[in-house]
């Protein structure tokens, strides 16, 4: 059975086959355990750091008017800037926004609280030398007057991957028209630690909800008791007062079964539609935006897409001091 077996053959085979295993075992450890190289940092020049430096104030609304010098008349080198800092802003957010801008140049940050919740002192460091020195003192006097927005997302398509708009931490409240789909939809909703509101107008098909001046009452009460049974959890409910739902018979029996459930209601009318504006998202939010008065409230209403590609803007609007609160809290 063993006639024609070479064992030298075999061995040679064997030890060739161990040391291509051994390279390739070597090759790839290196591969792996290699370090990759770091992304080279900028050096960067007094100019360029204090360029940074006003960046990180005006990304949280600080203007130059709170921007002073106190000057060494012996070495104006060793100045010092004075920054008065809004009473709502942290100031160690504005130290968050100094690294984060600084983070691709070799300048290195040294900050000292001085007093806790008071003054701070911030050193920006270039060659080991402090070529730019600074003291914030957060100011009680002094405050953001921005306005506070709440949006209401509604024309969700529930076929769509809507993981973005469920989890993001902004408090907004669905809007949606009752059915079966928008029903399993609400298991999503509060999944996710979300609220949702419910809209009545013309486009409601599903039967089990629909209403109209043509049904006896026994079959529209009953609409209003499945409204009430399959969404029992809803924020609040919006009656779309430019439907002909709202300009109909039906409307009083409407509000008086809304009225008899002490249901909470308000009228669609009552939001800022932010397709008033402009077609594209952006452009839309900074005109509503500008159009805001000092400390004023408003609830924007936006379909899903639209606020999916709205959702990476609002950390800049909230760092010059917008407040994003739940639509609900502007309605009380």
């Amino acid at each position: 059975m063993f006639k024609n077996f070479d064992l030298s053959k075999s061995a040679k085979y064997l030890f060739v086959i161990a040391i291509t295993l051994l390279i390739v075992t070597i090759v790839i450890e290196n591969y792996i355990t290699s370090e990759k190289p770091e992304l080279r940092k900028k050096e960067i020049t007094l100019t360029e750091a204090d360029s940074l430096f006003r960046q990180a104030l005006r990304n949280y609304d600080i203007s130059d008017k709170f921007l002073g010098v106190k000057k060494n008349k012996k070495n104006l080198a060793d100045s010092v800037y004075s920054v008065k800092v809004y009473s709502d802003v942290p100031i160690s957010l504005l130290l968050l926004e100094l690294e984060n801008l600084f983070s691709h140049t070799t300048a290195e940050i040294i900050s000292n609280e001085e007093t806790v919740g008071g003054k701070t002192i911030t050193k920006i460091i270039i060659d080991n030398k402090p070529v730019l020195v600074s003291e914030f003192i957060s100011d009680k006097n002094i405050s953001r007057e921005k306005g506070r927005i709440g949006f209401v997302v509604y024309n969700i398509d529930y076929s769509a991957d809507n993981s973005a708009i469920l989890n993001t931490p902004e408090q907004i409240i669905f809007l949606l028209i009752p059915s079966e789909d928008s029903k399993k939809f609400v298991t999503k909703v509060r999944s996710a630690g979300k609220r949702y509101s419910l809209l009545l107008n013309d486009e409601i098909k599903d039967l089990n909800y629909r209403m109209n001046e043509s049904y006896p009452i026994r079959r529209n009460k009953k609409s209003i008791e499945n409204l009430f049974k399959n969404f029992p959890s809803a924020a609040f409910i919006v009656v779309d007062d430019k439907a002909d739902l709202y300009d109909s018979a039906i409307k009083e029996f409407l509000i008086k079964e809304l009225d008899w459930r002490k249901a909470f209601y308000v009228k669609l009318s009552r939001f800022d539609s932010l397709d008033s504006y402009s077609s594209n998202a952006e452009s839309a939010f900074g005109e509503m935006i500008k159009t805001m008065n000092k400390n004023e409230s408003r609830i924007i209403l936006i379909d899903a897409k639209n606020f999916s590609d709205l959702l990476p803007l609002i950390p800049a609007y909230r760092k010059i001091g917008y407040k994003f609160v739940s639509a609900t809290e502007l309605l009380k």
